[in-house]
């Protein structure tokens, strides 16, 4: 702190507690929130099954989590100096170990949506909480291209080393696992936070009034309208469906109401000047186009490694660890471009950019029944490095040119894609993709085989994968090509702007 004299201490803890394991015990509490999810990707085939619920459904309640990390941002700094951290901590280990309490014992998708909601608020709650003490630590200057990097390597990183943990723990018992170990690690948090910190404050003591939260409500129900038809659209058969045309009502009513609101209150939610700020269009559009490139890994990869590579659980798990590598490399990369060569956003963004295309590139090659896990190693590691330097380069950039009065609204409005729109459009797109051009490939197969042959099972199977095949290399290298138009639509842009902006 600034009126510390010294090194730098945790004065948030009781005075006992050993100064050299003080930051370790806020590792701790991150590595307690990063695992409890209130709603676990890994565990999505398995809820599908036990609550008779389709993959729509689940993913929609794991987008649910994402935006309610997101809606947490706009008001962090006002939670942050309304209680100490003690108490913080507290409430949001104990908010987030109710949600995993419930989650198994609830069938109805609607209510499952909103306590991922719930979920994804405090677990956002609870790591800001750690993050916004640790990063004196981290770098005594403030310097938050050292700390984004470590942000979002533990965020984007360390969780793929969840997920294989989950993955082996739902393998060996069952997903209601994960929300029995997540209520434990909460609670640990909860008893540590009560026996070893104190009720200092970071930041003077400031009231809640004035916080908009009807503002967040509406644009929750705004971004969580669009991101029910981006999932849903498909599947009901677009306008076609009441449903889809009561969302789109909605989502326009509810940005409406927002637009109105922000500029009649003094303080909204989210004010004007944040969608004012120079260059969020394009950040925005970066984010868009990132998610769709993204989304290929959810739903290509995931289809080529279930339906026609049939890999069972353990060998999913194993390649979460070659993410992680990735992941860990991108950061670091990005630390020492950031830092020490002193490269602009924009450079590092498009390294980023170019490695997750050549992902792609790489995969286009290798959708065959033949490829082995070993084959795989690679490409996921580019694409992770790559996913962690777009992260890392764009999210510093906004925080070197935005007000800081509008950076946490900046983050939420970029959240509305990076963390919401982006990835079901995308998979919106892969899935009507794979449904139109899987009976183009089936029938330009079937019709040059032998109808006697069709009696054989193993014949059946075989040109099913074959078709398989072929869909997910045409749609791969459609990707691909989306691919290099991003990148030359970013490398003119960095061109033009190369003597004009920070970025």
């Amino acid at each position: 702190m600034a009126w510390q004299q010294g090194p730098f201490r945790f004065m948030t803890f009781k005075e006992w507690v050993p100064d050299k394991i003080r930051f370790w015990i806020y590792i701790l509490f991150l590595i307690a929130f990063q695992f409890s999810n209130g709603m676990y990707f890994t565990a999505m085939s398995q809820m599908q099954g036990s609550f008779s619920i389709t993959m729509n459904d689940v993913k929609m309640m794991s987008h649910a989590v994402l935006i309610g990390l997101t809606m947490y941002f706009p008001v962090a700094f006002r939670m942050k100096s309304r209680f100490p951290n003690r108490t913080n901590l507290i409430i949001a280990a104990s908010g987030l170990a109710l949600c995993n309490l419930v989650v198994p014992y609830i069938d109805t998708p609607f209510v499952l949506v909103i306590i991922g909601f719930i979920a994804g608020f405090f677990r956002l709650y609870g790591t800001f909480e750690c993050f916004s003490n640790i990063i004196p630590k981290i770098t005594p200057t403030y310097n938050y291209g050292i700390f984004l990097s470590f942000v979002f390597f533990v965020v984007l990183g360390v969780i793929h080393v969840f997920d294989a943990i989950s993955i082996q723990l739902i393998y060996l018992y069952d997903w209601q696992h994960l929300h029995r170990l997540a209520i434990a690690l909460l609670l640990m948090v909860i008893m540590l936070a009560k026996i070893l910190m104190s009720d200092f404050r970071t930041m003077p003591k400031k009231p809640l009034y004035a916080m908009d939260w009807l503002g967040m409500i509406l644009w929750s129900v705004f971004i969580l309208s669009l991101i029910f038809v981006a999932q849903y659209a498909y599947q009901l058969e677009w306008l076609h469906s009441p449903y889809i045309r009561i969302a789109l009502g909605v989502a326009s009513i509810s940005l409406a109401i927002n637009f109105i609101r922000m500029k009649r209150l003094r303080h909204p939610f989210i004010e004007l000047a944040a969608f004012k700020v120079r260059r969020l269009p394009e950040l925005l559009l970066a984010f868009l186009f990132l998610g769709i490139l993204l989304a290929s890994k959810n739903v290509l990869q995931n289809t080529f490694t279930n339906a026609v590579l049939h890999f069972d659980a353990l060998n999913t798990g194993k390649l979460k660890w070659l993410e992680f590598t990735g992941a860990a490399l991108g950061a670091a990369f990005s630390f020492y471009a950031i830092i020490k060569l002193q490269w602009k956003h924009r450079r590092v963004a498009l390294i980023g950019f170019a490695a997750v295309v050549t992902y792609v590139g790489m995969m286009y090659f290798l959708i065959t029944p033949d490829t082995n896990i070993e084959k795989l190693y690679l490409p996921l590691m580019i694409c992770n490095f790559g996913h962690l330097c777009i992260f890392i380069s764009l999210t510093a950039f906004i925080q070197a040119t935005a007000p800081f009065r509008n950076y946490f609204q900046i983050l939420c409005i970029l959240g509305f894609i990076r963390t919401g729109l982006a990835s079901p459009i995308g998979d919106c797109i892969y899935q009507h993709g794979i449904n139109g051009l899987m009976g183009k490939h089936l029938t330009a197969i079937g019709s040059n085989v032998n109808l006697s042959l069709l009696t054989s099972t193993n014949r059946l199977s075989q040109i099913g994968s074959e078709a398989m095949c072929s869909t997910l290399t045409e749609l791969y290298g459609y990707t691909f090509i989306f691919g290099i138009a991003v990148l030359i639509i970013m490398g003119v842009s960095f061109k033009l702007y190369l003597d004009k902006s920070v970025i």
